[in-house]
């Protein structure tokens, strides 16, 4: 029997506080019902975009949840930490101390366990892929959500893929590039993306998309039949900002006065929201509300017809919003307000995603509601199409064949 034995290093994970920990935990769940034994190591949050979550029974299928937390402020303890960081990884940067404390626990872990591989997670847990990779060969299968680091964020995020990067963050593209065993990509956009200046081997570069749990089905009769409920959950914040959408929103109502819709807005939004939507004259139909927990979140998306994604403006969409994995688990049409050119586009002429405009542009979200809210009055809402290799039997699949291919 091979070795199920596996070193999960994700910062962002357990506690949940937001949409990065809730792709990680939905992998932990599915490994665990693999039959893999995990050992995870994780941060404590000190900020959330939701309420946290502590998913007590995943703990108790865990083999360990070491859960780290450090102090960002400056003391001569954070200094000192941050210089064996410095020591250990040969890198610097802010919060790199977490990942020597992390890596004092890691080097105990392989003490006591035969691992078949570490698998990374979030920023900075590719520090420790690379040291236990270097100095153990421990089998190293290095996941990215986003693009890395973080300076290469598209704009408006970052500065583009070639980004020039400080003296002292340059060595870590080097050693993304040699020491993984495996990368998986959640899309073949975020893949190519980071390709183009990681410039890996083909052989070792794997594409495995988010999870979508047990999909129910637009279940009509817990949703109301008169007024077409949509909701945005998550967060809106830095260069993903609600305007054009709202603008939208203000023209498609004044086209089609008589319309019977609501639109609610759950999670963080900017200063300035609530006010827009009276200057508009749109705040009877939409609304701006309080964070809830994810398990509140999805139970939520019952009550609603389309789940709307709004994504920043992008020269290209590399990002598979999580928030798509569960619309679609709930059997909810997606409206996607995204990059004209990117994941969510190729996801639509798929017919994976049921309406689609470009964010830019509010004439055409506009008119995308209109064609949305005539299918909603004719019963005829797309429902989602879910695409063979997001079910979790075929991301159980890919990953065991990762990590068999790659453990020692």
């Amino acid at each position: 029997m091979k070795n199920k034995r596996i070193l999960f290093i994700a910062p962002a994970s357990i506690p949940v506080n937001g949409a990065e920990a809730i792709v990680n935990v939905k992998l932990l769940k599915l490994l665990v019902a693999e039959g893999y034994k995990i050992d995870v190591i994780s941060k404590k949050a000190k900020w959330e975009h939701y309420p946290l979550m502590q998913e007590e029974k995943l703990q108790s299928e865990l083999e360990s949840v070491n859960i780290i937390e450090v102090d960002n402020s400056f003391s001569l303890k954070t200094l000192w930490l941050h210089l064996m960081a410095w020591k250990r990884f040969h890198v610097a940067f802010k919060g790199v101390h977490w990942a020597y404390l992390a890596s004092r626990v890691a080097k105990q872990k392989l003490s006591e366990h035969n691992y078949a591989c570490v698998i990374t997670k979030n920023y900075p847990s590719e520090l420790l892929g690379c040291f236990l990779k270097r100095k153990y060969g421990l089998p190293w299968v290095a996941t990215w959500n986003d693009p890395y680091p973080h300076e290469r964020f598209p704009e408006p995020y970052g500065k583009g893929p070639h980004a020039r990067l400080s003296l002292l963050k340059r060595p870590i593209l080097n050693q993304m590039a040699i020491y993984p065993d495996a990368h998986i990509y959640p899309s073949s956009r975020l893949k190519d993306y980071m390709q183009s200046y990681l410039n890996v081997n083909p052989d070792k570069v794997h594409v495995i998309p988010h999870i979508v749990e047990g999909q129910s089905g637009n279940v009509s009769a817990e949703k109301e039949t008169s007024c077409l409920r949509v909701c945005y959950i998550g967060c809106l914040d830095g260069p993903r900002q609600p305007w054009t959408t709202l603008e939208a929103i203000s023209m498609f109502r004044k086209a089609s006065p008589e319309s019977r819709i609501q639109i609610d807005f759950i999670g963080t939004y900017p200063d300035g929201s609530v006010e827009k939507t009276k200057e508009l004259g749109i705040s009877d139909i939409v609304s701006f509300n309080s964070p809830v927990s994810y398990k509140e979140s999805l139970e939520l998306l019952k009550k609603y017809h389309v789940a709307l994604i709004i994504e920043a403006p992008c020269p290209e969409g590399v990002f598979l919003p999580s928030k798509v994995s569960d619309a679609m688990s709930a059997g909810l049409s997606v409206f996607a307000v995204s990059p004209a050119n990117g994941v969510l586009h190729d996801l639509y002429d798929s017919k994976s995603i049921q309406y689609f405009s470009d964010v830019t542009r509010p004439q055409t979200i506009a008119k995308e509601m209109t064609r949305m809210y005539g299918d909603f009055l004719s019963g005829k809402l797309l429902d989602p199409i879910v695409p063979e290799e997001y079910l979790p039997e075929s991301v159980a699949r890919q990953y065991e064949n990762v990590i068999n291919g790659c453990s020692r």
